[in-house]
């Protein structure tokens, strides 16, 4: 039994008559009448009952066309998924994120767009430190990541900036320093610090202890946790934190993000994943995340990030 025969057969049934079935399907009526005289020979019955005008199906054929049209849609909706496959319109997507990514915009709006685009790719988003995502990467657990590029042992990846960030203090908006016009880094000698810890990201770390070092500066570092929680031991009044510019979209109550001279470690964030390794889906993905990077996500609202101003004196 043929794909071909069963849509013969199809045609004969819904015109009961094997000259218009043969118009309909442009092939010369000898050959469709063969072809179905062939199909029943192969099942052992009769499908049509021959009438002097056109033919009825008979209780066999009644049932094998409810099959056919079963099969026959079947057939053409398992090409249409392959062909949406290629397309990348259907599969599945393992993306992971950095703490502080999670409400980043440009993440965020990346995300959202293609979903918008592709509803039938399935988008499982994993938050994974930037150096564990290269682990990750490698051993194809996830598919892409948005990751600081200042991770190490990327060979064999390819990458696209999708932002650039730096350095804040976070503090409460009550402390002396939220009021300063300016802030510089020997400002923060005696002040209680809370910092990223080392083990989560260590080039932040480094990075960070060096700028002081490079003032004679020992700086106290009170606690270390993750990004986000930086900002909630900053919130409930452990210290200052030294955050990503990244985390602006995480601000908790009554914390404000100040610039501090003498602070500043630019870094780009990308999107990364395995060099020669996209399937059509992920590469529709980094498109789209890329077109998003290039055109410029809405940026945070920035009035907790600006120098603050003097207080304004009060009247005697």
């Amino acid at each position: 039994m043929e794909l071909r025969q069963l849509r013969y057969f199809i045609a004969v049934a819904k015109s009961e008559h094997f000259r218009r079935a043969a118009k309909s399907l442009s092939i010369a009526q000898p050959a469709l009448s063969r072809q179905v005289k062939a199909l029943e020979d192969e099942l052992g019955v009769l499908l049509f009952e021959r009438l002097a005008r056109g033919v009825r199906l008979t209780e066999p054929g009644r049932i094998l066309l409810h099959d056919a049209n079963r099969i026959i849609d079947e057939v053409e909706a398992a090409g249409e998924r392959v062909k949406r496959s290629a397309r990348g319109q259907v599969g599945t997507l393992r993306i992971a994120f950095s703490e502080a990514m999670s409400g980043h915009d440009v993440m965020t709006q990346a995300i959202r767009s293609f979903r918008a685009a592709y509803a039938d790719v399935e988008i499982i988003l994993t938050p994974m430190t930037s150096q564990l995502q290269v682990e990750a990467l490698r051993t194809g657990r996830i598919d892409a990541g948005f990751q600081y590029s200042r991770s190490s042992g990327t060979d064999g990846f390819e990458h696209h900036e999708m932002a650039r960030e730096n350095l804040l203090l976070a503090l409460p908006h009550t402390h002396p320093l939220a009021a300063r016009k300016e802030i510089r880094l020997i400002d923060l000698k005696e002040e209680p610090l809370i910092c990223v810890a080392q083990n989560i990201n260590p080039n932040f770390y480094s990075a960070v202890m060096a700028m002081f070092v490079s003032l004679k500066i020992v700086p106290r570092i009170v606690q270390e946790a993750s990004s986000v929680v930086v900002l909630s031991l900053v919130a409930v009044g452990m210290g200052l934190g030294i955050v990503s510019s990244a985390l602006r979209w995480h601000v908790p109550q009554g914390v404000v993000l100040r610039n501090v001279k003498g602070l500043s470690l630019p870094t780009a964030v990308d999107l990364v994943w395995r060099k020669g390794d996209l399937s059509p889906a992920l590469s529709q993905f980094v498109k789209n995340a890329i077109q998003v990077a290039r055109s410029g996500p809405p940026a945070a609202p920035r009035k907790n990030i600006a120098p603050a101003r003097r207080r304004p004196r009060l009247p005697v």
